[in-house]
């Protein structure tokens, strides 16, 4: 199993490399990645999640909106210290 960073490494690569011509044909449009692999195009995270797990099963992909700008992330409750990341099993 890859280490924490590497999980989607290569999806998050790819993405950014195909974005404009994705604006173009799909803008705010969702796609499946897997690998360097565009899956398909959806106008919902759900279905295109649910289409996932349908082709690959339970294995890491991405789906992402594509958008000129990708929107940051916040996790205030994160950043305060009131909860963890580094959840170890």
């Amino acid at each position: 199993m890859a280490a924490t960073g590497e999980i989607l490494a290569e999806e998050r690569g790819f993405y950014p490399e195909n974005r404009s011509a994705w604006l173009q044909a799909h803008p705010g449009k969702f796609v499946l990645i897997q690998g360097r692999q565009l899956l398909g195009v959806y106008d919902s995270p759900d279905v295109a999640y649910a289409d996932g797990l349908k082709l690959l099963g339970n294995v890491p992909m991405l789906v992402i909106q594509v958008l000129p700008d990708q929107p940051t992330a916040r996790f205030p409750a994160l950043q305060l210290g009131l909860i963890r990341a580094d959840f170890q099993a």
